[in-house]
């Protein structure tokens, strides 16, 4: 394996543009299943680098890998969250402050000059998810005047992607409230106009029957349903991101030329399964509008390890 802290200076020094824009201070310094270190990643948000390891990795070999990080990154802090195995997955069992100021509060950063808000001091997922900038490029440049509904929304930032890019409405649908209260942070950090009928907390398996009864209509839908779902989502309960259930309950209230943008992460399926599944299920006419993937900072010899993006077209 290669030795973690020169795999570091290497993986920094390919993101120099990145490190020089000052819009994008979010971003992957270092994907370790790509650049010689399986199981360790390290992400920048704003000042601080965030070492994660699902692997054992040695105090004096972390604490080095932290020096490089200062040493290259245009970072002051350094924190460590150590994951372990369990069975629904991985979790964080803890949080390690290892160079700069303590953090106890959330760190602003730029996504693409937006503005987000994330919470690296506690166990708890960070509150952006960095493989979908790609993603809310993509959304942003593809919103101006539609209705967007961004499911599974947590924090937002898809959905304010949608409303920078002039959206004329943004609705939020996911089944917990704190995330959803972020996302209306995340509005207001931006200049962006939102409300409570914006946010709604609530099953998205029952939302889309309810929508299409109602006769409602969208440009731009959003489905990035986590790896695992809860149990009671509908007619039955899906095994990791069930998109042939999610796109016959989606692709029906699209309407015509809406789109239907999809995030693939399962690791079992490729692309073109995914895809096809999301075809045959959908009921309504659709055609491929655009692929995409997680950038450059995610490199992965294969390609099918990486996020994948397809946004459908109605017909």
């Amino acid at each position: 394996m290669t030795d973690l802290p020169d795999a570091i200076r290497v993986a920094s020094e390919r993101r120099r543009t990145l490190h020089d824009d000052p819009d994008q201070t979010a971003y992957r310094l270092f994907h370790g299943y790509g650049e010689g270190y399986p199981g360790v990643t390290v992400d920048r948000y704003g000042d601080v680098a965030l070492l994660s390891h699902k692997v054992e990795v040695a105090p004096a070999m972390r604490d080095a890998a932290a020096r490089a990080l200062l040493e290259r990154a245009p970072v002051q802090r350094v924190i460590a969250k150590q994951y372990h195995a369990v069975d629904q997955g991985v979790r964080p069992v803890s949080v390690t402050q290892l160079y700069g100021e303590p953090i106890t509060e959330s760190v602003e950063v730029r996504d693409h000059g937006l503005r987000f808000m994330t919470r690296l001091h506690t166990p708890e997922s960070n509150g952006l998810f960095l493989d979908a900038r790609p993603a809310r490029a993509w959304i942003r440049e593809h919103a101006s005047g539609r209705r967007i509904l961004n499911l599974f929304a947590y924090t937002g930032s898809l959905g304010v992607a949608a409303a920078a890019g002039g959206a004329r409405s943004v609705v939020h649908v996911d089944n917990k409230k704190n995330p959803l209260e972020i996302a209306r942070q995340n509005h207001v950090l931006n200049g962006l106009p939102i409300d409570d009928r914006s946010l709604l907390c609530g099953n998205v398996y029952a939302h889309l029957p309810r929508a299409r009864k109602a006769g409602r209509l969208l440009d731009g839908i959003i489905l990035d349903p986590p790896p695992q779902v809860p149990a009671n989502t509908g007619r039955r309960r899906p095994e990791g991101q069930d998109y042939g259930q999610l796109s016959s309950l989606a692709a029906p209230v699209l309407a015509s030329e809406g789109w239907l943008l999809c995030f693939f992460n399962r690791l079992d399926r490729t692309r073109q399964e995914m895809e096809a599944e999301v075809l045959e299920s959908a009921g309504v006419p659709l055609e491929v509008l655009w692929r995409g993937e997680s950038g450059e900072d995610f490199p992965e010899v294969d390609q099918e390890r990486k996020l994948r993006l397809t946004a459908f077209r109605r017909l």
